[in-house]
C-alpha cells in the first residue's frame, strides 16, 4: 500500500513540483512486481530491501536500490483466533500465509517463530503461498483461503497490521522489531539501466518523497496527513492514526533515510535462514555504487535538490 510519505509528496504535489505525472498500481505479489519491473512496465518499485537482495544476489538480475522507505513500519505476526491460534506456540503444525517462499516477510517470519521455538526447517510449521499483503490480510481476516483452506497466522506491514487490530478474531502476537532492529524494510528499487538512462527522474522522485515525508513529520500538519492517510488507503480514522503513529512517530521502525546496519541486518536475516545460493559478505554488499545493490548518489542529490529549494 501507500507510504505516508508518498501520499503526501502526491497529495501537496511534490511530485508536480518535481515535474513527475507519478502512477500508482498495487501488485498482488513480489513475484508479479519484479516480473513487471522487469518487463517495462513499471519504473519504480516500492518493495522490502530484502526482495531487492534476493534477486540481485542469487539471480544476478541488475536491480537496485535507489533509497529507503522505511525500517519495518507496522511489521507485526498476526494470527486468527478463531482458527485456534492464541499464541506463536500454537503455531506448530499448522501453516503460515506468506507472499511468495523466498519473499523477505518469509525471513522475519521464521526469525520470530525461530525465537520461539518453531523451526521451517525441522518442519514445525509450512509455507502457506497467498501473495501480496493485501491478499494475506483479506484471507487472514476471512480465515481461509478462497479454497476454504484455513488461514492461522502471517506477517503483515502498515496498514493492514493496523487494521488486524480491529478485527475480533485477529490478535498480534510479535512485533519484528523486538527481534531485529534497526532492519531495512520498505525501500525504492529499479533496474539499474533505467536509474543510469533516467538519474533526473530518480532524483526528482526521491526529492518529492523527501518533501512528503518533512510535510507528514511537521507536527502542525498531522491532523491533516491523518486525513489524507484515511482517505487515499480509505479506512477509518483511527486505523489512519495508528498508521501515522507507526509510520511518521515511531523512530525504530518508521520512515526515514536508508539505514546501512539496518541493510546489513536484512542481508544477515536471509543469510541466517538459508537464503542465499551462497555465503555473502553482507559488509561488502551495502557499499554504494553506481553498479551496486546500493547506490546513494540519487538520494545525496535529492537531498541537495531539496536544500537548495
Amino acid at each position: 500500500m501507500h507510504n505516508v510519505s508518498f501520499i503526501e509528496a502526491q497529495q501537496q504535489g511534490f511530485f508536480t513540483q518535481e515535474g513527475l505525472n507519478v502512477c500508482y498500481n498495487q501488485v498482488s505479489s513480489s513475484t508479479q512486481q519484479f516480473d513487471s519491473l522487469l518487463s517495462g512496465q513499471y519504473n519504480i518499485l516500492e518493495t522490502t530491501a530484502d526482495n531487492a537482495v534476493n534477486r540481485y544476489v542469487n539471480s544476478q538480475i541488475p536491480v537496485q536500490i535507489e533509497s529507503g522507505i522505511d525500517k519495518g513500519a507496522g511489521l507485526d505476526l498476526i494470527v486468527n483466533t478463531a482458527n485456534g491460534i492464541h499464541s506463536i506456540s500454537d503455531l506448530k503444525g499448522k501453516t503460515v500465509a506468506v507472499d511468495a517462499p523466498d519473499s523477505g516477510y518469509v525471513f522475519a517470519m521464521e526469525k520470530i517463530l525461530a525465537a520461539n521455538g518453531l523451526s521451517l526447517q525441522n518442519g514445525d510449521y509450512s509455507l502457506q503461498i497467498i501473495g501480496g499483503s493485501l491478499q494475506r490480510f483479506q484471507a487472514i481476516s476471512a480465515g481461509h483461503t478462497s479454497t476454504g483452506d484455513p488461514v492461522y497466522a502471517t506477517i503483515l506491514g502498515t496498514p493492514f497490521s493496523e487494521q488486524a487490530h480491529y478485527v475480533s478474531t485477529l490478535s498480534d502476537v510479535a512485533q519484528f522489531s523486538s527481534y531485529v532492529a534497526p532492519y531495512q524494510g520498505a525501500s525504492l528499487v529499479t533496474t539499474r539501466a533505467y536509474a543510469q538512462a533516467n538519474p533526473q527522474t530518480i532524483t526528482n522522485f526521491i526529492a518529492a518523497m523527501i518533501q512528503g515525508y518533512a510535510f507528514a513529520a511537521n507536527p502542525a500538519n498531522q491532523s491533516t496527513v491523518i486525513a489524507d492517510i484515511a482517505t487515499v488507503d480509505k479506512v477509518s480514522t483511527q486505523v489512519a492514526t495508528d498508521v501515522y503513529h507507526d509510520s511518521i512517530q515511531d523512530q525504530v521502525r518508521g520512515e526515514g533515510a536508508l539505514d546501512p546496519k539496518g541493510l546489513t541486518n536484512t542481508i544477515n536475516l536471509r543469510q541466517q535462514f538459508g537464503g542465499f545460493t551462497a555465503p555473502v559478505n553482507s559488509k561488502d554488499l551495502v557499499k554504494p555504487g553506481k553498479n551496486s545493490l546500493y547506490d546513494d548518489e540519487y538520494w545525496n542529490a535529492a537531498v541537495k535538490q531539496v536544500a537548495g529549494k
